[in-house]
């Protein structure tokens, strides 16, 4: 075909078809009693076309090309019967993408999802969740820091003390408030650290299911829970008492073998490193299996064991995924806490030598020690309780089908709560947390 007038060569004008009319292939003319063909279904009267493709001479809806030209006859008998829409138009898309009530899509969640998130739940809900965030760190920074003022000054007592050439013998280095401080801090450093994850777990629930909590509303959800979060913590601080004193243990043995005979260094140096690389492994494994307890106690409402069964069993066959994303979680939580602690440490360290062996000088530095701690918490708690709460909904997901009672929920506009993540019972059994 040529591109100046569209005609094939060596086809004279008078064989290319009028307008009006249609051609067969083979060129012969149309038959004007011919049947027309029909758009619609079979069974229903085809609507009349428009104007454009009428038969001029009785107004009939016409039969159009595939080019597009109307004409006002009939494809002669054999020629294809065009009804409906093509195939391609009358086949399905797919199914519809999953409903997102909330900060996530409610199907199982890649690493993106995850991330995305532990963010997401954090800008949609800042006053909550930053807010509870910083007034539960507080509380737990608030005599840690003060702690780290009371040794500072100790130790300016004793360095001045050495100077004056005072013995020291059978002086005891810290004060029993300096003590008193310490222990107190880390009592309060651990039952704050617990309720504030259990709250971030409701926090982080209620979020998927695109509902946004008050800082009262999340107390009030979570305090029928706290015996339970605080007993998840306490088995949880166990384990790391148990792994330590088992380090010590090894420790412990190792020297014994050196003392034994000055030859044998090496292999008690050896045995120290085995020991350490074995209890690091064990333990990284347990803790991984535990990481989601906090979740299951709070949402599910079961006791500390029956929590840490749970995780255990929802991580079953999921521990190099699970440990990978809490890794990377580890990972931008440190740097986090990094950029925003170093300065004012920083600058607790120049009070400190600006103003040597003033009192000021201490209570600088624990004050900058104390917005440091507040503010790095604020920030990397929620993010990291966020990154948990979201890896216990999507083993679920993957494991049980939370997905798809969530789906029923969000389609039919129910008003859930937390209950909706309670376990489904084993039949004859009772449902946790509800009547037996």
């Amino acid at each position: 075909m040529t591109h100046e007038d569209g005609r094939s060569e060596g086809r004279p004008e008078e064989e290319r078809p009028t307008a009006g009319g249609w051609a067969a292939p083979g060129g012969g003319a149309p038959d004007p009693g011919a049947p027309r063909p029909s758009f619609a279904p079979p069974g229903q009267e085809a609507p009349p076309g428009p104007p454009s493709a009428q038969d001029p001479a009785s107004g009939a809806p016409g039969w159009a090309a595939p080019g597009g030209a109307a004409g006002g006859a009939a494809p002669p008998e054999g020629a294809p019967q065009w009804q409906g829409a093509p195939q391609w138009q009358q086949q399905a898309w797919g199914p519809p993408p999953p409903p997102r009530p909330g900060i996530v899509s409610l199907r199982p969640l890649l690493l993106g999802d995850i991330l995305n998130g532990a963010f997401g739940y954090i800008r949609g809900n800042p006053k909550t969740v930053l807010g509870l965030a910083a007034m539960l760190s507080a509380v737990i920074a608030l005599l840690p820091s003060l702690g780290a003022g009371s040794l500072l000054n100790d130790l300016d007592r004793l360095s001045a003390q050495v100077e004056a050439g005072t013995s020291l013998v059978g002086v005891f280095p810290f004060s029993t408030g300096t003590l008193g401080l310490l222990a107190a801090g880390v009592l309060v450093q651990f039952v704050g650290a617990a309720v504030l994850s259990g709250v971030l777990a409701t926090v982080i629930g209620m979020a998927v299911l695109g509902r946004r909590l008050g800082i009262r509303e999340a107390f009030a959800a979570v305090s029928p829970r706290i015996g339970a979060v605080l007993g998840v913590a306490g088995l949880l601080a166990l384990l790391g008492a148990a792994w330590m004193a088992l380090a010590a243990g090894v420790l412990i043995g190792g020297t014994l073998v050196i003392a034994a005979s000055p030859d044998a260094a090496p292999l008690g140096i050896g045995l120290m490193l085995l020991g350490w690389t074995v209890l690091g492994l064990v333990a990284a494994w347990v803790y991984v299996r535990t990481s989601l307890a906090m979740p299951v106690t709070v949402l599910e409402r079961v006791g500390a064991g029956r929590a840490l069964a749970r995780s255990w069993r929802l991580t079953r066959g999921s521990w190099w995924r699970v440990f990978g994303i809490l890794l990377l979680t580890s990972v931008i939580t440190s740097m986090v806490a990094q950029v925003v602690t170093v300065p004012f440490s920083v600058a607790g360290a120049i009070a400190m030598v600006l103003l040597e062996g003033t009192a000021l000088a201490a209570v600088l530095y624990g004050a900058s020690i104390f917005l440091g701690s507040v503010l790095g918490g604020a920030i990397t708690a929620p993010f990291a309780s966020g990154v948990a709460g979201l890896l216990y909904v999507d083993l679920r997901m993957r494991r049980e089908g939370l997905d798809l009672r969530l789906q029923a929920a969000a389609q039919e506009g129910r008003d859930v709560g937390p209950e909706i993540y309670l376990a489904e019972p084993a039949p004859g059994t009772a449902a946790p947390g509800g009547p037996a």
